[in-house]
C-alpha cells in the first residue's frame, strides 16, 4: 500500500481516527498522573541450628533447608494468604522470592535466603507491611516445626541478612506519555486499515451479487454449428 492510498484510507475513516485519539488520551491521563511508589525490601537468611560440627550456621546452608524456605514462600504467595495479610494491615503488593539457581520450569533452591518485597504508595506503610510479612514468615517456620515436634536445639531459624530498606521507584511521565501515544497510534492505524479493507471487501461482494442478478439468463439450447 502506497502512502497516497493510506492517506485516502485515513481520510475516509476519519471518525475512527478521532475515536482512537480520544481513547489514547483517556489511557494517557492515568499514566502521566501515576503516584510515587516505594519499594521496601528485606533479605532473610534461613539458617540451620548451630552444632559442634557446624559452629558457623552460614556453612550449613544445605539445599534441603532452601527447599523448606521456598515451600513456605510459595504458600504465603497464594491468594488465600494475600487475604490474610490484608486483614493484618498489609498494603500494596508483596512478594516472597526464594533464591533460585535453576529455571522457572525446573527450580533448584540451594541457597537458604529469602527476599521479601513490598511496593506501596506510602513509604511508612511499605516498611510497616514489610515487618508484618517478615514476622509472619518467621512464625510460619516456627509453627511448621512445632507441628513436626522438632527439638529446640535442632530447629531452623531466621536471621536478617539485609536489613529492611525503602527505595523510591522513579517514574518518567514524558516517557510513559510517548509510549502510550505510540501504542495508540499503531493500534488506531491498524483498526482503521482493517475496517476499511473489510468494508471494501463487503462492497465488492455486494457489487458482484448485483452484477450476477442483472445478467441475462439464457434459456435457449445451444445449437452446434455443422461441420
Amino acid at each position: 500500500m502506497f502512502l497516497s492510498d493510506m492517506a485516502g484510507v485515513l481520510e475516509r475513516r476519519w471518525y475512527l481516527i478521532i475515536a482512537g485519539a480520544l481513547i489514547t488520551a483517556a489511557a494517557a491521563n492515568p499514566t502521566v498522573r501515576t503516584d510515587d511508589r516505594f519499594l521496601a525490601s528485606e533479605v532473610l537468611m534461613i539458617q540451620p541450628p548451630v552444632s559442634p560440627y557446624a559452629p558457623n550456621p552460614v556453612t550449613g546452608l544445605y539445599p534441603s533447608i532452601a527447599v523448606t524456605a521456598a515451600a513456605i514462600a510459595n504458600r504465603l504467595n497464594t491468594a488465600d494468604s494475600q487475604e490474610t495479610f490484608r486483614s493484618k494491615g498489609v498494603t500494596g503488593t508483596y512478594r516472597f522470592e526464594p533464591r533460585n539457581t535453576g529455571t522457572r520450569q525446573e527450580p533448584r533452591y540451594v541457597i537458604g535466603s529469602m527476599s521479601i518485597t513490598n511496593i506501596s504508595t506510602d513509604e511508612e506503610d511499605g516498611l510497616r507491611s514489610l515487618r508484618i510479612l517478615s514476622s509472619t514468615y518467621e512464625q510460619e517456620l516456627k509453627e511448621m516445626q512445632d507441628e513436626w515436634r522438632v527439638r529446640k536445639d535442632l530447629r531452623i531459624t531466621v536471621a536478617t541478612l539485609v536489613p529492611a530498606t525503602s527505595t523510591l521507584l522513579t517514574h518518567a511521565p514524558l516517557r510513559s506519555l510517548i509510549g502510550v501515544a505510540l501504542l495508540g497510534t499503531l493500534g488506531t492505524s491498524a483498526v482503521t486499515l482493517w475496517t476499511d479493507a473489510a468494508l471494501s471487501r463487503r462492497r465488492r461482494r455486494a457489487a458482484a451479487r448485483l452484477s450476477t442478478a442483472d445478467s441475462p439468463n439464457w434459456t435457449e439450447p445451444l445449437v452446434r454449428s455443422a461441420h
